[in-house]
């Protein structure tokens, strides 16, 4: 593609993602974080988005794919407020605002807002840990993606998977957890892109009687779909939809094996228990701290709100080997992060939107946080933007 047809691409991306935002709003749009500041509070991001979001495994492959192009991905990471060494381990997610800051600088550097077509086939059936091994060891294409929909919970929070297979073609539904803003179309078309490559690997077969149903208006890079997804494709539907054909449906796995399946369905189910809401006591103390905008609770109080006696808030957390000082500690730095980079607020007030009585103890605090004053942070990060 040349250079002029790339700024076209690029061009009609920013109309496309608006027009398409507005035209198909999500029937489930969270509400703004109250902060009792008006000057900062059209600034913060939807409450959901700041709850933890996505496996750090498809962050990975999409800072694969820009280190490839030659991208400087530790600058775009400090843009997005996040520090590669630092990016969570195991199975605990990403936050929604640290995914969508990082979707839209990369398709603004890459000026490809196809990219998440290429996401979606950057991952193989085994980037989705258990999940991906439930899918592949199941006895049939239907068992599957019945795997998928129960269990996807464990590796993204942004869209839960429905099959309705009481029909002669089953459907197979993709739907928004939350609003996902002018991420949308990329995230739900590397969706789409990882669904048809895990139903080649499953049958081995093409799919190109699968029909896609696809709830946005035809983008500039359409002509790019048939590289990705072999069905047929209809844009401007109701809703996000994949219908398959009873014979696809019914296929064996080339890889079925029965007692891999068990073992993999046991390790997706201990997870799913240990990802339900509530059972993470960490996420809920962020969940509690975020809400709160700078009146923040003391331990005590804390516990309270948890239905714990204080005794029994610390004993759980050091069982845990994390503290609530740490937590809040955390909370405050993205708070502060996110206000300096996406506010004109003064620093003071950001600071005292903080619960910081003393600037200079928050500039103290804030170096701790990121080696640099509020003021050099908010500089730089602007002018990575």
């Amino acid at each position: 593609m040349n250079a002029t047809a790339a700024w076209q691409h690029r061009t009609d991306w920013q109309t496309f993602v608006i027009s398409c935002h507005d035209a198909h709003p999500s029937p489930q749009r969270p509400p703004r974080m109250p902060t009792g500041l008006p000057a900062l509070a059209s600034h913060h991001p939807p409450a959901a988005w700041r709850e933890p979001a996505l496996h750090p495994v498809y962050l990975k492959l999409l800072l694969a794919l820009l280190t490839a192009r030659g991208i400087d991905t530790e600058a775009m990471l400090n843009d997005a407020g996040l520090d590669l060494a630092a990016l969570p381990r195991g199975e605990q997610h990403i936050a929604f605002t640290a995914i969508h800051a990082v979707i839209q600088r990369a398709v603004a550097l890459t000026g490809s807002p196809w990219l998440g077509l290429e996401l979606g086939a950057s991952a193989h059936a085994f980037s989705h840990g258990a999940v991906g091994y439930a899918a592949v060891a199941s006895g049939s294409v239907c068992e599957a993606l019945s795997a998928v929909c129960r269990f996807a919970a464990i590796r993204t929070r942004i869209v839960r998977f429905e099959l309705d297979n009481e029909r002669c073609d089953a459907r197979l539904q993709i739907r928004e957890c939350i609003d996902l803003g002018t991420s949308r179309v990329f995230i739900l078309e590397a969706c789409l892109v990882i669904v048809e490559r895990l139903l080649q690997a499953l049958s081995l077969r093409s799919c190109e009687h699968v029909r896609y149903a696809l709830p946005w208006p035809q983008p500039s890079w359409a002509g790019l779909y048939p590289q990705y997804l072999s069905g047929q494709i209809r844009f401007g539907a109701a809703n996000l939809s994949i219908h398959l054909p009873a014979q696809l449906l019914d296929q064996p796995c080339v890889s079925a094996d029965p007692d891999a399946y068990r073992s993999a369905q046991r390790e997706c189910e201990r997870k799913l228990e240990e990802s339900r809401p509530g059972r993470d006591l960490a996420s809920a103390v962020r969940r509690y701290l975020l809400a709160c905008v700078g009146d923040y609770p003391s331990a005590a109080q804390m516990a309270q709100r948890l239905h714990l006696s204080p005794r029994g808030l610390f004993r759980r957390m050091r069982s845990a080997g994390i503290s609530y000082h740490a937590i809040l500690d955390e909370v405050r730095c993205e708070q502060a992060r996110w206000h300096l980079q996406h506010s004109d607020a003064a620093i003071e007030r950001i600071a005292e939107q903080l619960g910081y009585r003393d600037t200079s103890n928050f500039s103290r605090t804030f170096r701790r946080w990121t080696g640099l004053p509020p003021s050099v942070w908010r500089e730089q990060s602007r002018r990575q933007r």
